[in-house]
């Protein structure tokens, strides 16, 4: 009977002993699972964290693309009307310059004109001295004729010179002018 006993109790033994295995396997199973669904959480924690600070850098970042297309636009709008107001300055200094060389020529044609009936009342001798001046005068007057032909062709970068030019040949006309008068 003591043998029975023995047997018994071995078979409990190893009966609870393979209990207590799989109860342990069973546990390390379930601590398994519970630290692969926390890891899982984490992971999607941290998927969901990184895609709020993607989609918010995003945003930021075409915040910041939407204002800077709002400052070049304004950037250029005003670089626009400076341009305008320029070309306008530009406009107008030409118009000033061409009514005042026109006035300017004007005024010499009506000289000119006086001269010459002038002329046609004076003798022989000092008719010949004033159309031989005349000729001068005349080549003058042509070469600022065209000269005032070519205003609106002038480039910007230019204008200046071909101001000065004008004004020259204007002088220069003036005098021609008066030494033809002289002749009379």
């Amino acid at each position: 009977m003591k043998r029975q006993l023995i047997v018994c109790a071995s078979l409990l033994l190893s009966v609870g002993c393979d209990r207590s295995a799989k109860e342990d396997q069973s546990r390390a199973d379930q601590a398994q699972r519970e630290a692969n669904e926390k890891a899982a959480r984490a992971q999607d924690e941290a998927l969901q964290k990184s895609a709020k600070a993607q989609h918010e850098a995003d945003d930021k970042a075409a915040r910041a693309n939407e204002e800077a297309r709002k400052d070049m636009a304004e950037g250029q709008t005003k670089a626009n009307e400076t341009i305008r107001e320029a070309n306008q300055d530009i406009v107008k200094a030409r118009n000033d310059f061409q009514i005042r060389a026109q006035k300017s020529v004007n005024d010499l044609d009506n000289h000119i004109d006086k001269m010459r009936t002038d002329a046609q009342k004076a003798n022989g001798k000092a008719q010949a001295a004033f159309e031989a001046a005349m000729r001068d005068v005349d080549a003058k007057r042509a070469a600022l004729d065209s000269d005032l032909q070519s205003i609106r062709t002038q480039p910007v970068q230019q204008f200046d010179s071909f101001k000065a030019k004008v004004d020259k040949e204007l002088d220069d006309l003036k005098k021609s002018i008066d030494v033809a008068h002289d002749k009379l």
